[in-house]
């Protein structure tokens, strides 16, 4: 309750701010739709993970040996004079040979994160952002893991802070095209399958993304 209650307060106070100096922090809000390349490498494409099922007996989980992949992009979020805060959502799905083994799976990777830029050269309609983000991100493949008798899909849940640059050039008030670099770094710290349900990874699985990506924003 007191956590709520100071959320509230928090909320309230920003926005009487806000009001107050409205001339001096003008706000306009954005869509945005990008695409990307993203290059991965890490402790997924590196070995098998063995873990226990709900009956204690092993089974191994075999992930996808990723290195290059694509990374689609939607954006929603506010411009305050020079910050930018936006939530950014990316998904790609494809098939890829399994590490240590040679199957090929069908897998779908997306995550979901919360930046923050800070803009150089605001308000000129060239300007160069950067800063920082934290997300949460899910790989799931189809049968990847194996319990002795048949393999089943496999799926690994964790998070990221991630570093980020980009540049916005605006071609009008409300177009701009948005090149960005952004790097991801990750740690899996769950591992879902059928047979030994939702399990914590110990150690943790540390795996980096760097993603180059174009979009394009409508603001208003």
């Amino acid at each position: 309750m007191k956590k709520i209650l100071a959320l509230f307060v928090l909320a309230v106070a920003i926005t009487a701010a806000s009001a107050y100096e409205e001339t001096y922090w003008p706000r306009s809000y954005f869509i945005g739709a990008g695409m990307g390349i993203m290059a991965t490498t890490g402790d997924l494409n590196e070995r098998a993970i063995t873990l226990k099922d709900t009956s204690g007996n092993k089974m191994k989980a075999y992930p996808p040996d990723i290195s290059l992949m694509g990374s689609p992009e939607v954006q929603l979020g506010v411009n305050i004079r020079e910050f930018t805060l936006a939530v950014v959502f990316q998904y790609w799905k494809a098939e890829q040979e399994l590490v240590k083994i040679s199957n090929e799976e069908s897998y779908r990777y997306w995550r979901l994160g919360f930046e923050f830029t800070y803009n150089f050269f605001w308000p000129d309609f060239f300007q160069i952002g950067l800063g920082g983000g934290f997300s949460y991100t899910s790989l799931k493949t189809d049968n990847s893991t194996f319990n002795g008798e048949e393999f089943h899909d496999t799926e690994f849940m964790g998070s990221a802070l991630a570093l980020i640059a980009n540049v916005q050039y605006f071609f009008n008030n409300n177009i701009a095209l948005v090149p960005a670099l952004k790097f991801y770094r990750n740690w899996y710290k769950n591992i879902y399958t059928d047979d030994s349900e939702n399990r914590d990874l110990d150690p943790y699985l540390w795996q980096s993304f760097i993603s180059a990506s174009v979009a394009l924003q409508f603001q208003f």
